[in-house]
This record gives structure tokens, C-alpha cells and sequence, in this order.
């Protein structure tokens, strides 16, 4: 029961959620078995201990009590509840999405033949569309949708000199169409390297065509997904990026949060892209974005924010020596931390703002008290401490850091480029320590050999040392 789907998923309520279910499972309509009640409450009254609690055995007698064991019942008892739980999410879920309900109860009054309420119901609904903030792709298509019931409610109306809309229809469908297939070549982008495989998208030159000669400034689902993936596809081409800087300006509030909080990364992603082709002026426009992405709320997901976003934030800042922000950012967003990897995320990065300030007094001592269990994190943390050792001339403690950082990169095995960088730093470091730095010829044979090697962390810092 341990590893269970029921736990699983039981594990994922909100307080707020656990308190709604247990009024829906106590509905009739939904749950008629007693135990399937008492399975729940059980959950409940125990959610605080660890999930290693729940062995089947020991729930079977609170819930069947001076019953013998049965783990057919125990597992029917399990789905049963697990079913409720799904039927209760899909109930939270079509809530949360009023203009689509709205289409429902439309399409539901149309099939019964009942026309003056299905009119009234409909009127409300486009009233309700129109009201609501979101300009998305899902605005859409209730919008098609509506329309497209109005079309089929058409030939049973009994005033019949109406035109019927099918022509908004068809717009509306062409319009979520269109948008929905540039968010998902944004998305496509974004991945592909990464997962090294080629996607098909039917009809996406087709449609990058047709955008272009098309008017489409009062439609921000479509303008900015087709200006974030000319920016993705075309990193020489600067007009894009521009465009999506005030599109995303204007229009972030016309979609939903997590919408919005992918647009922003989105458009990040594009400067990253940029500074990897050594394009420095992208770290300011990926800085600009963290920030506007931060006030206005935008890069928060229900109240947290990820480690990745306040890492990646604080460097942009710090390679802009904006220290003032990067100190005071990385203290009021301590709270907003995901809580299990709050403190030891908040001295990591700590102790990167003062190794770049640079303070290595501090950095060190900050180091010290990290929990470096990710390895990446590790193996930076590492590469501080070797600068720190070699610029306050503590060899003998770089000796042994440079020992037991080639020990550690040896055992990882998936950490893909980033282990003959890290190899590389580890080379020439040992090569820089046991060279004569008066002696010119060597010095230019080494430097040649570090810019003729294409992965090599810190390459900039170890050709400023043989200056």
C-alpha cells in the first residue's frame, strides 16, 4: 500500500482539498460503501506520519474490524476510493473553468430541445467570455466552441432568419489552431536538442507564412508565441526578441499565471541561447526578465519559487555586478523556497554572492555548510574552492582539493559535457602549478593549449593567471 497509487495521489491534496473531498465522498450520489468513508478517514487522521505507515495489514483493522484479512476486499476498497479521488479532481478541475462549464450546460438545454434556456445560457456564457482576463489559446476555442453551438442549435430555432455563426465558428477554430500550434513549436525548440530527437509539426511553415502577412497585433496568443519562436529558431535575427520583450510587457496579464510563467522562461530560454553563442548582451536581458518575471509574480508557482529560478536570477545579477540586488534578492526570496531545500539553496548561493564579490573569507566558511547531494551543485562548489585556494596561494590545500576532485568526477556518469570541462580545469591547473611563470616560451605554449581546447571551466580565469 506503501507505493500505491491511492497513497500517491493522496500525498498530492492540498489541506484545502482534503476538507471539499471528504464532503464529496459522503455524497450518495458519488459513494454509496461505508468503507470506502472509513478507508478515507483513516487516510486523514493520519496524514502527518511518513507514508511507510500505511501497510495494508494494519489499515484493514481499523477500517474491518474483528474481520479477518482479505486483500481482495483491501484492494477493491483502495480502487474504490482512488476512483472517487480521480471523479473529485475532474468535479475541482471543471469548476475551475467557468466558460467551459458554461459551454456544457449550453450544449446540455440544446440537446433537450430547450431553446429559450439554451439562448439565455448562451448569452451568459459569451457575456462570461468576454469578462474573463485571458486572451489565450483556450480563449479560443470556448470560443469556437460556443459558436459551434449556436450552429447545431440553428436548424431546430424556430426564428430562422438569423444568421448562424458560422463563419466566428470557423474563425475561432482558426485562430486557437494557429496559436496552439506555435506554442507547441515553442515548446518543440526549447527541447529537442536536449531530448535529441526531431519533431514533425504538419503545416508550421504554412502557418509562420500566414502570420506574416497577416494582421494579427490584437491577438497576443498568436504574437507571441510566433515572435518567441522566430527568436528561438533564428538567434542572429534581433528584431524578434525585441518584439517579444513588449509583447511579454503588455500583454503577460492576458494569460494565465502558469501560462505566463512559461513565456517568460520561454523568452529567458532565447537569451540563454544567445550567451551561449558568446552574445554578452543577452546576460542583461535575461536579468531584465528574472526581474519584471519577479515583481510582477509571474515566475511563482502556488507561492514558491523554483531553486533553478533564484540560482539563475542571482548569476545574471552577479555577472552584472549588480550586488546590491543580487544580496537583497537572494534574502527576501529565502522564504518563497521550496522548504526541504530552503536553508541549504540560500548558503549556496550565499556563498556564490560573496566568492564573486570577491569575499572568500566568507565564501568559504558558507561552502562549508552546504549539503552538496546534487552533483552539479558539488562539482561548483568544488571549482570555488580551487580559485579560492589558488588566488590566495593555499597549495597545499589545492593539491589535495585537485586530488579528490578528479577522485569525485571520475565516479559520476551522467553529467554529460560538464565532465570534461571540469577535467579540463583540473589539467591545466596541475599544468599551470608545475610550470616556470617566468619563462615566456612556456607560458605561450600553455596558453595556446588552453584556447585550442574547446571544454574547459574557468578558460578565461586560467588564461588571466599566465598573464
Amino acid at each position: 500500500m506503501i507505493n500505491s497509487k491511492l497513497i500517491d495521489v493522496f500525498y498530492s491534496l492540498s489541506n484545502k482539498e482534503i476538507k471539499e473531498l471528504s464532503q464529496f465522498i459522503r455524497s450518495p450520489y458519488f459513494n454509496r460503501r461505508e468503507e470506502v468513508v472509513k478507508l478515507y478517514d483513516y487516510l486523514v487522521e493520519n496524514k502527518d506520519i511518513s507514508k511507510g505507515f500505511f501497510v495494508k495489514n494494519r489499515v484493514w483493522k481499523s477500517i474491518f474490524v474483528n474481520q479477518d484479512y482479505d486483500d481482495s476486499v483491501m484492494r477493491y476498497t483502495m480502487s474504490f476510493l482512488f476512483k472517487a479521488i480521480k471523479d473529485f479532481l475532474i468535479h475541482q478541475e471543471l469548476l475551475k473553468d467557468k466558460p467551459y462549464t458554461q459551454v456544457l450546460l449550453c450544449r446540455t438545454f440544446r440537446k433537450r430541445g430547450m431553446d429559450q434556456l439554451f439562448k439565455k445560457e448562451l448569452g451568459k456564457a459569451m457575456d462570461l467570455q468576454e469578462k474573463q482576463p485571458f486572451r489565450n489559446t483556450d480563449y479560443h476555442f470556448n470560443n469556437y466552441l460556443l459558436y459551434t453551438e449556436e450552429v447545431e442549435a440553428y436548424p431546430t430555432q424556430k426564428m430562422r432568419t438569423e444568421d448562424p455563426k458560422l463563419q466566428k465558428s470557423i474563425d475561432e477554430l482558426t485562430l486557437f489552431y494557429i496559436s496552439n500550434v506555435l506554442k507547441q513549436s515553442c515548446g518543440v525548440l526549447s527541447v529537442q536538442a536536449m531530448m535529441q530527437k526531431n519533431y514533425s509539426m504538419s503545416f508550421l511553415n504554412e502557418i509562420l507564412k500566414h502570420v506574416e502577412e497577416t494582421d494579427y497585433s490584437d491577438r497576443p496568443s498568436i504574437e507571441i508565441y510566433y515572435n518567441i519562436y522566430r527568436a528561438l529558431s533564428d538567434l542572429n535575427e534581433e528584431r524578434y526578441f525585441n518584439k517579444l520583450k513588449d509583447l511579454i510587457e503588455n500583454h503577460w496579464s492576458d494569460f494565465p499565471l502558469t501560462e505566463s510563467r512559461a513565456i517568460y522562461l520561454l523568452a529567458i530560454n532565447c537569451c540563454i541561447k544567445r550567451l551561449n553563442k558568446g552574445n554578452k548582451k543577452y546576460i542583461r536581458e535575461g536579468f531584465e526578465l528574472y526581474k519584471s518575471g519577479l515583481e510582477n509574480k509571474v515566475l511563482l508557482e502556488n507561492g514558491i519559487l523554483s531553486k533553478y529560478t533564484y540560482t539563475n536570477a542571482s548569476r545574471l545579477g552577479l555577472a552584472l555586478d549588480e550586488f546590491e540586488w543580487v544580496e537583497s534578492f537572494l534574502k527576501s526570496y529565502k522564504s518563497y523556497l521550496p522548504v526541504s531545500e530552503r536553508e541549504n539553496n540560500f548558503i549556496y548561493n550565499m556563498a556564490f554572492f560573496y566568492f564573486q564579490k570577491p569575499d572568500y573569507e566568507n565564501a568559504m566558511e558558507l561552502l562549508k555548510k552546504v549539503d552538496l547531494k546534487d552533483v552539479l551543485n558539488n562539482l561548483d562548489a568544488r571549482r570555488m574552492l580551487l580559485r579560492i585556494y589558488y588566488e590566495l596561494g593555499e597549495y597545499k590545500a589545492l593539491d589535495s582539493l585537485l586530488d579528490s576532485f578528479n577522485v569525485y568526477l571520475g565516479r559520476q556518469k551522467n553529467i554529460g559535457y560538464h565532465k570534461d570541462n571540469y577535467a579540463n580545469l583540473i589539467f591545466f591547473v596541475k599544468k599551470i602549478l608545475r610550470s616556470n611563470l617566468s619563462d615566456k616560451t612556456q607560458i605561450n605554449k600553455l596558453v595556446n593549449e588552453i584556447e585550442a581546447t574547446p571544454s574547459v571551466a574557468e578558460k578565461a580565469w586560467l588564461l588571466d593567471q599566465l598573464k
